[in-house]
């Protein structure tokens, strides 16, 4: 009776123990199939992702193309143009960005409040970019200078190339490339040398007190007077500046376009010294006389 029923537990055992095998057989079974379903899906949803990225790219390319285009017609200023492309490039990225991060099954509210409770932290650590960004956006209303305009600030100058979201670039005149900060720019005395469409040339020359003023002053008017591209219905004039300790300063007030400006200076600058001194006209320079003095 005894050994019956040791018999019947031993089975009951082994028969338990295959139930477990097979439940857990079962739930690894269950547990791959889920892992592949999920695995599938995420697949899916990377795929997905790809696509919607690669049309959004293609999307984002034809619109800026279109916005380019609608700029063009309309004549806006290149600077600004090129300033609304980067800024909508930017805007543009950002909702993709959103876009595939909820795609992927990330709260974009989440991500929205991230974005909003890290703001003042990078806001500090980005304030001079910030600044630079408000700069030209300043830059952009006050528009104190555009595209292919000569320009000078903080001890730099050149033609402006190009003027984007955080930096505007010039052009030296040695064919240097600078790159300016918008935010010094916007709070920096600024010399926009083309703003206009004429420029006054001065150029200085001392003659000596005993010469005589009045024929140097007619020297110097023939000299201007004999440049080409003089404009000459403004106010172009020899004056008296100053009398000066070794010499009296007369000055060439001579007004040309604003390209003219730097040819017009070397002129002057080479033809009134060489029609001075063929006058008989002296151009005085600083000299020191030393005078030895013999002691006995």
């Amino acid at each position: 009776m005894f050994i019956l029923a040791d018999a019947t537990e031993k089975e009951l055992e082994s028969l338990q123990q295959s139930v477990d095998v097979v439940t857990d057989t079962d739930k690894m079974s269950k547990f791959v199939s889920e892992m592949i379903d999920k695995g599938i899906a995420f697949g899916l949803k990377l795929i997905a992702v790809f696509v919607i990225f690669i049309v959004g790219r293609f999307i984002i390319s034809k619109l800026l193309k279109i916005v380019d285009r609608a700029m063009t017609k309309s004549s806006m200023d290149e600077g600004v143009a090129k300033f609304l492309h980067s800024t909508l490039n930017v805007i543009c990225y950002v909702v993709l960005l959103v876009i595939l991060c909820s795609k992927l099954g990330i709260d974009t509210t989440s991500f929205a409040a991230i974005l909003a409770s890290g703001g003042l932290a990078i806001g500090l650590a980005f304030e001079g970019s910030l600044s630079n960004f408000a700069g030209g956006i300043l830059i952009l209303i006050m528009k104190p200078f555009k595209i292919g305009d000569y320009v000078e600030s903080n001890g730099v100058s050149g033609v402006v190339e190009k003027i984007d979201i955080f930096y505007t670039s010039l052009i030296t005149v040695d064919n240097k490339a600078v790159k300016l900060p918008n935010g010094t720019l916007s709070n920096s005395v600024l010399t926009n040398y083309s703003m206009f469409g004429k420029r006054r040339v001065d150029v200085e020359v001392g003659v000596h007190y005993d010469d005589d003023l009045q024929k140097a002053k007619n020297v110097l008017n023939n000299v201007m007077n004999s440049y080409n591209n003089i404009l000459k219905e403004e106010a172009n004039a020899v004056v008296v500046k100053e009398l000066a300790e070794s010499c009296v300063n007369l000055e060439i007030r001579m007004w040309v376009a604003t390209a003219d400006y730097w040819d017009a200076k070397f002129y002057l600058n080479e033809n009134a010294k060489e029609k001075l001194e063929e006058a008989g006209i002296t151009i005085p320079y600083n000299q020191l006389d030393v005078h030895l003095i013999e002691h006995k």
